[in-house]
Order: C-alpha cells, then structure tokens, then sequence
C-alpha cells in the first residue's frame, strides 16, 4: 500500500517500539492518530513529532474497552477522513509462574494483546472494505510462533494474533478484496519496548544465541510489510524461521536444542524473583493486618 498521504491509527503509541514506528511512519508522510493510555505521554509523543512537520492528533484510549475503541475510530475519522491503516501494536507482558497469576491478569493480557487488536480492527474494516483500500498491521512475537518459558497469558495471547492476522488476510484475499493485513513478529528488542524495560528492571539479557534487535529494525520491517504487502515478518538477527520450521517438525529435537542453550534462564529469572517479590509482599500484609 501507498504511504503518502495516508491516514493510520497506531496503538500503543506513547513509549517503546510505538514512538518508533509512529516517527517511521511520519517520515512516509502518513497522517497520525495516536493512541494509548497516557495522555501526557501521548501529548509528548506529538510535539516531538511535530518539529519534524508530522499531522498527528492524539486519543488517549484503553484498547481493552470496547467503548474506549468507538470513540477512538469516531475521532479517528473526524481527524483523518478514512482510516487506511490500521497499526495494532498496543501490548503488555508478565513473565510469571502460571499457576500464581490471578484470573484478572490473564483476562487483562488478552483483552490487551488481542481481544484489543481484533475489536479494533472489526470497526475498521467495514469501511476499508467498503473502499477497497486499507491495510491491517498487527505487532506480534516470536512469541507468537514458537514456546516462550513462563510466559504462557502472553504467548496464549501473541499466537492468537498471528492466527487472527492470518484468517483475516485469507478471508480478504478470498473475497478479492485489495485490503489487506500482515503481522510482525519481532524477537528480542533492545533500547525501548516490553524486553527493554524487562532487561533494565532485572538485569537480565537476551540469549547469545538469540541476539537483539533494535526498535528502528521493527519499524523498517513493518514498513516493508505494509508497502509490499508482505504476510509475515520476523524480526531478529539470527535465522529463526529454520528453527521453527524444524520444531514442526521435530518438536522434541527443538526442545533439546532450546534447552542446551539455556534459551529460557532469563525468563526463570524473572519469574523467580517477581514471585519472591509477590510473596514478601503478601507476608508484609499478613504481619500488617495482624498487628491490627
């Protein structure tokens, strides 16, 4: 698709990999409405934008309230006219041992990383369609193609999306539509976004033989994706697709290799220590309430 002059929503936009894809998308000519929780972030997001001559407006949203997206698509047209992009990039991550988390986390993981992007893109579309136009980014994880330790609400959450991106381009294609929908699927990220702040919380790293990539390599890929109408990207420094292709195949095998590279240390580390967090927490109530 077209960039220039186009108009795109960008969720997720107030920090992390969305201010990154958000500056690449301004420097195409693409007309912004920015959208996350923060206002005051949002509204910082703009200015810096705005030296460099971007039309952006802001609407601060919780893409986990159905009501929240309305008003957003609403204001979105007011400020764009149509919406010919759709960028899904909006997410939150909890690495954790499964059987602490609460029913609330879980449910807020996948109303966040999918409920989110699917409710958001049924509003979307009916107008895409309806002009034949308009294109259907989601930002996922190689999460979303392959096992993630301790990180089952997220990696439940990051292969819906793909498997969402992926019926939604089928059933387009089928109904000889020019609209379109790809997904992104970057590995560790360094410097901004969920791994970044990860790292920088704990101390933790991403595997050697992982390696990172950098926020500016995401948005090149979803650029790409979306000018030449690519289905999926993967971003990361080392060829991972054989690795996944391989897993398809020879699951156990994979599984050993994952382990014998300690691909998951950093994922147990962290797990381990938000859960001695969590339990001196709730033993520092417990002292509290009874001196009560």
């Amino acid at each position: 698709m077209k960039l220039e002059s186009a108009g795109a929503v960008v969720t997720g936009a107030s920090r992390g990999i969305g201010v990154t894809l958000a500056e690449a998308l301004a420097a195409r000519g693409v007309r912004l409405v920015l959208a996350a929780r923060s206002a005051a972030s949002l509204e910082e997001v703009r200015e810096r934008l705005a030296k460099i001559g971007a039309k952006v407006a802001i609407v601060p949203t919780d893409v986990s309230d159905s009501r929240a997206l309305e008003e957003l698509v609403a204001r979105a047209a007011e400020e764009l006219g149509a919406i010919d992009l759709l960028v899904n990039n909006a997410g939150i991550e909890h690495t954790s041992h499964f059987e602490h988390e609460t029913l609330e986390d879980i449910e807020r993981m996948l109303r966040v990383n999918l409920f989110g992007p699917m409710a958001l893109t049924r509003l979307v579309l009916p107008d895409m369609i309806a002009r034949d136009r308009g294109h259907v980014l989601c930002v996922s994880s190689l999460a979303g193609l392959g096992p993630a330790a301790f990180s089952e609400a997220y990696c439940a959450s990051k292969h819906g999306l793909v498997g969402f991106t992926r019926s939604l381009r089928a059933s387009l294609q089928a109904r000889g539509s020019r609209v379109s929908a790809s997904v992104v699927c970057p590995g560790y990220v360094r410097d901004a976004g969920m791994f970044a702040d990860t790292s920088r919380e704990h101390g933790v790293t991403a595997p050697a033989s992982a390696g990172t990539s950098s926020p500016a390599d995401v948005a090149r890929a979803a650029i790409r994706a979306i000018e030449r109408d690519v289905p999926e990207v993967v971003v990361s420094p080392r060829p991972i697709r054989p690795l996944l292709a391989l897993g398809a195949v020879w699951p156990r095998l994979v599984e050993r290799i994952v382990n014998a590279l300690r691909a998951n240390e950093a994922f147990r580390t962290v797990a381990d220590r938000r859960l001695a967090a969590r339990s001196e927490i709730g033993s520092d109530l417990s002292s509290e309430r009874s001196r009560r």
